[in-house]
């Protein structure tokens, strides 16, 4: 059998659109290898070639047996770990919804609750679709990408935006409201595959990053409406997933240099976004001076009894009542008072109807969710789908630190969500289309593999 029909029938055994070209360049060069050595030894080519097709067996035989080797996979342990979250989510908001008689009244409870089922619903098909998604897609056309992206959202944002209090950005289109912070954050993927495609392009790739990274600056700017929140989250996970870049040598620089110059960068970013919206007049420079309040920072720090930010607060008072395990009425009649107590600030409420004890292990689920999110990532064989991973990691990470932090007084107040744990339908959706890449990932471990970082596929058969 001559070599390039002994490829054809082993092809036709592998499913894989994908997986078929990879294991038959990866065959054909085990071919072409063990002919030369056969040549050497004095066979013609011809001859060569059908002697070293001959010793691979049935092509059939072998075709299955890497079809076995390289199909997708599902990551069921992970996909439970996301069901339990979702089934606690459910509980949290059940619980919570059912102790707020002020707010639910009849039959409101019962509409909370299926609102509440249809979003998770609705987050877990979008998660499974994403799934069976190919993630590298974006190998190649990440920047083309990335760049539509953020074009459409500078059009949605002129034709259809709208500001709140002076700080968040939506979009609306009729009855439907979209934060834009819940727009940017799949951004963090597409930078992702930015990074790997300016992999290996020294020190001229850094600054085409950094104009990558300071994109969603400039969509702002130019839509009119600015988030200081929305802006630092985003080039703060940008500045993370550079530094995990850098730390994989993919740039040939300096990295202790880019480094030192890059945490500089977000020092200077920081500081001088806290000083833009300090000097300013409005609600947002309010809030951030009623903040620093809290520390004795400011003019505010000589009355600091009564500038005390009004929900930072009412959730220190919600949380220094609430019980050990179970709800309290001292706390949850604190609680009631904040507006945002059931989304923005739902750990507060936890706190007042289910106890410290909840609030502490919904913590704690979150780290785990974030570290099983990281662990999956970093032990891609594929640099993109590593990359890509440690997008969603870094993503779910930051939004549940940041949160968390809001909450307990920590970072000033400002829009957050928790991941899972939040009611609005637009960051439910997101959070689990983040997931469904994880899983997207995972699923073509074996199979969307850098062939410089490929071992032979026959060697696994044999």
């Amino acid at each position: 059998m001559k070599m390039e029909e002994y490829l054809d029938v082993l092809k036709g055994q592998i499913r894989d659109k994908y997986a078929k070209e990879f294991v038959a360049d990866e065959v054909r060069v085990h071919i072409e290898d063990q002919s030369e050595a056969y040549e050497e030894d004095g066979l013609s080519y011809e001859d060569a070639v059908s002697k070293a097709v001959a010793e691979m067996g049935d092509p059939v035989s072998v075709g299955v047996d890497l079809d076995r080797i390289h199909r997708p996979h599902m990551e069921w342990r992970f996909l439970l770990y996301v069901f339990f979250m979702a089934v606690l989510n459910l509980g949290v908001q059940y619980i919570v919804n059912r102790n707020m008689p002020a707010e639910t009244g009849a039959g409101i409870l019962e509409n909370l609750s299926r609102v509440n089922i249809l979003q998770t619903v609705i987050g877990f098909a979008a998660m499974l679709g994403v799934y069976r998604l190919d993630y590298t897609i974006l190998a190649g056309r990440s920047r083309m990408i990335g760049a539509a992206y953020l074009v459409l959202l500078i059009l949605l944002s002129f034709f259809f935006g709208a500001a709140l209090k002076g700080m968040t950005s939506w979009i609306r289109i009729g009855m439907f409201s979209v934060p834009i912070f819940a727009l940017m954050v799949p951004y963090l993927p597409i930078f992702a595959g930015i990074l790997y495609e300016y992999r290996g392009k020294g020190k001229a790739a850094i600054v085409k990053i950094v104009i990558w990274m300071f994109a969603p600056v400039l969509l702002q700017l130019i839509a009119g409406y600015i988030s200081f929140p929305v802006l630092l989250f985003v080039v703060v996970s940008e500045i993370l997933l550079f530094g995990i870049a850098l730390k994989k040598d993919w740039y040939a620089v300096n990295k202790k240099i880019v480094a030192a110059y890059g945490a500089g960068a977000l020092v200077l970013l920081i500081s001088g976004a806290l000083v833009h919206v300090y000097s300013r007049n409005g609600y947002q420079s309010a809030r951030l001076k009623n903040w620093l309040a809290h520390f004795g920072i400011g003019s505010y720090a000589a009355n600091a009894d009564s500038t005390i930010n009004f929900v930072n607060s009412r959730l220190s008072g919600a949380f220094s009542k609430s019980n050990l395990i179970g709800g309290s009425d001292a706390a949850l009649s604190v609680i009631k008072e904040i507006p945002t107590c059931r989304s923005d600030l739902i750990l507060g409420s936890v706190a007042a109807t289910c106890g410290i004890v909840v609030v502490a292990g919904i913590i704690i689920c979150l780290a785990v969710l974030a570290i099983y999110v990281f662990n999956i990532s970093l032990r891609q064989k594929n640099s993109l789908g590593c990359m890509i991973g440690c997008s969603c990691g870094v993503a779910l990470g930051l939004q549940s630190l940041s949160n968390i932090l809001i909450v307990f007084g920590v970072l000033p107040l400002t829009d957050s969500v928790l991941p899972f744990f939040t009611s609005g339908l637009s960051f439910t959706i997101v959070d689990y289309v983040l997931l469904g890449l994880v899983l997207s990932i995972y699923r073509y471990k074996d199979i969307r593999r850098e062939k410089q970082a490929s071992n032979l596929v026959l060697r696994r058969v044999e």
